[in-house]
């Protein structure tokens, strides 16, 4: 089972933040309203049609292409969207939708925020646990150069320091680009969808 928590990094230009953060994760607590904000997210254009989102969103489901999809599973999604889903997300401010009309746009406060969600399937290591062991670890052979024990005696105190400083550069770099990522709106796939 996946446990997924989301992280808001506010845009410092845009402080008046129309959304809470409350109404954030609200919206993106479901699945299917998270493909939406993805989607169009990553929209080429800001008005999107409703039937685009619902095509994507029903192939991020059903783990398929757009063109194997059947009309029932594009139906499903449809009708949860139109009825459900961005009504909701209209109604906190989140999309701008037109029912009438089936166009779909991210607000302004929407369209600025970033949202990194921190997915982590089966039993895999959060980075927070992640960065406890290295600390932990590096605690060890700090100590052990300090007491100059082996075998942290055969080197020179300047190659264990140079091992401790690579190991902080290497997880963050490691970090940052697997952060960028797992942003909602910054790949072709959604973070968190299981792929086959």
């Amino acid at each position: 089972m996946s446990n997924a928590t989301a992280r808001l990094e506010p845009d410092e230009e845009t402080q008046e933040a129309e959304l809470t953060e409350a109404e954030v994760f609200d919206v993106l607590s479901n699945q299917r309203r998270r493909f939406t904000y993805h989607y169009l997210k990553q929209a080429d254009s800001p008005v999107v049609d409703l039937r685009q989102v619902v095509d994507h969103v029903a192939a991020w489901e059903c783990e398929k292409e757009v063109r194997e999809l059947t009309s029932a599973e594009r139906n499903r999604v449809s009708t949860a969207l139109h009825q459900f889903h961005l009504p909701k997300m209209d109604d906190c401010g989140f999309v701008e939708y037109d029912q009438q009309r089936g166009h779909v746009e991210l607000s302004d406060p929407a369209t600025e925020l970033e949202v990194y969600l921190d997915v982590v399937p089966g039993p895999d290591v959060p980075w927070s646990r992640y960065y406890i062991g290295l600390a932990g670890v590096n605690a060890v052979v700090l100590a052990g150069v300090l007491v100059d024990v082996a075998p942290f005696s055969l080197l020179p105190p300047t190659s264990w320091l140079v091992f401790l400083v690579a190991s902080l550069v290497v997880s963050a770099a490691a970090h940052t680009y697997l952060t960028r990522r797992m942003r909602l709106g910054s790949a072709d796939d959604p973070p968190g969808r299981v792929e086959r």
